[in-house]
């Protein structure tokens, strides 16, 4: 399918209760009374121009961007702090796979995002949705990508690992700079960690340190199963989570085990790191949270899937029954839970105290703690005058819309 650019800059946003209202027709996709219970407000509701049995798989929140994949093989950029639609795109044929966008560096901002595809790789201009560049890769991609200002590292289900130049002054046709063995499937995301340490994981249970440069190996460590899940770090280790029923703290700079937690069951999910802590969800057993530096279990919760957001105030979690628990940071005791009959998913976010829902249909529902200011008609503004372009570009306030 050949891209497109959706010309929609301000399909919908809601602003919470005690200000504009809601902009869009249609019931509200929760109920602000029972979120005021467990401590939580509306921030912003978006609703997609979907096509007649079309709807929302997933989402993945990337630097300032929520991007938003579909049954349908689409993809769609919202703002994550305000919910105003940036663009939207085709991508593949419906049901086919579309992995976790990602930003090329840059230090204004302006890097464009690339989502790759089983065996293709879509370039857009992040703000305005201009496709720069699209290109097919001679292998099949396991999983997500990383990028740095101009190359793009990804796994292969060839059992190797690939680093890609991209020319951002003429966007010519991407050029192979090398690749490795990995010695199995990568399907696990990446990590690129400051310019040159890049960290990715093989079904071979083995996890690679090398220089992002020219692929110089630091260190490697190796599991006793497979590794399927995403890769996590803080400022000095790396998170794996293991088929062999294990979490590991590995050291940034060394590659070795400065703990392991054990779990009853394979590790299929990646852990979320916050706060000097890691969640780690194990199916049937549930979400764990476990002391970052010791490798101490702080608590369980049975029937957590998730971490939705981390605030001050304690954690939100999504459970397997799709319920939003709001818990204490340190102990898990639980302040108070909310169900939305039409969540299908939540997306996890370690900076701050946003909930990301995804609602069945075509909604997209950002929740806050109650304690968060509204937002004020005149940000709405101007963030639409800045939608469509990049950080420090000056827009034209003469043509400023009403909303």
């Amino acid at each position: 399918m050949v891209p497109y650019r959706l010309k929609v800059t301000l399909l919908m946003a809601v602003v919470a209760a005690g200000t504009a209202g809601h902009a869009a027709a249609g019931q509200p996709l929760v109920n602000e009374r029972e979120l005021r219970d467990v401590g939580l407000t509306q921030f912003w509701e978006a609703r997609l121009p979907l096509k007649d049995g079309e709807s929302i798989r997933q989402a993945h929140l990337v630097d300032e961007a929520l991007y938003v994949i579909t049954t349908a093989g689409r993809i769609f950029s919202l703002t994550a702090d305000i919910g105003l639609l940036r663009w939207g795109a085709d991508v593949t044929a419906p049901d086919h796979k579309i992995h976790a966008p990602v930003h090329l560096r840059s230090a204004d901002g302006s890097g464009p995002v690339v989502v790759p595809t089983a065996n293709e790789m879509f370039v857009f201009d992040r703000y305005n949705g201009t496709l720069l560049t699209r290109f097919k890769i001679p292998f099949m991609a396991g999983g997500p990508a990383v990028a740095s200002e101009s190359a793009l590292f990804l796994g292969g289900l060839d059992g190797r690992f690939y680093c890609f130049q991209l020319d951002r002054r003429r966007w010519l046709r991407p050029v192979k700079l090398w690749d490795v063995m990995a010695g199995g499937p990568v399907t696990a995301a990446p990590l690129l960690l400051g310019r040159e340490t890049l960290l990715f994981a093989s079904q071979a249970g083995v996890v690679f340190a090398c220089s992002a440069s020219d692929k110089t190996l630091l260190w490697t460590y190796r599991t006793g199963a497979p590794i399927v899940a995403d890769l996590a770090a803080d400022a000095g280790a790396v998170y794996v989570a293991g088929s062999d029923r294990s979490l590991y703290r590995l050291d940034l700079a060394t590659g070795v085990a400065q703990w392991r937690v054990r779990f009853p069951r394979p590790l299929a999910l990646g852990p979320a790191v916050a706060a000097h802590t890691v969640y780690q969800s194990c199916e049937g057993h549930g979400l764990v949270a476990v002391d970052s530096d010791t490798g101490t279990v702080k608590w369980r919760h049975p029937n957590g899937l998730k971490l939705a957001a981390h605030a001050r105030a304690g954690d939100v979690l999504f459970t397997t029954d799709r319920r939003l628990e709001v818990v204490d940071h340190e102990t898990g005791e639980s302040r108070g839970s909310i169900q939305i009959p039409t969540t299908i998913d939540v997306v996890t976010n370690t900076r701050n105290d946003a909930v990301y829902v995804l609602a069945g249909g075509n909604g997209v529902v950002c929740l806050r703690l109650d304690d968060t200011p509204y937002l004020r008609r005149q940000q709405v503004i101007a963030a639409r005058r800045q939608l469509n372009l990049p950080p420090g570009a000056i827009s034209d306030h003469r043509k400023t819309e009403k909303i």
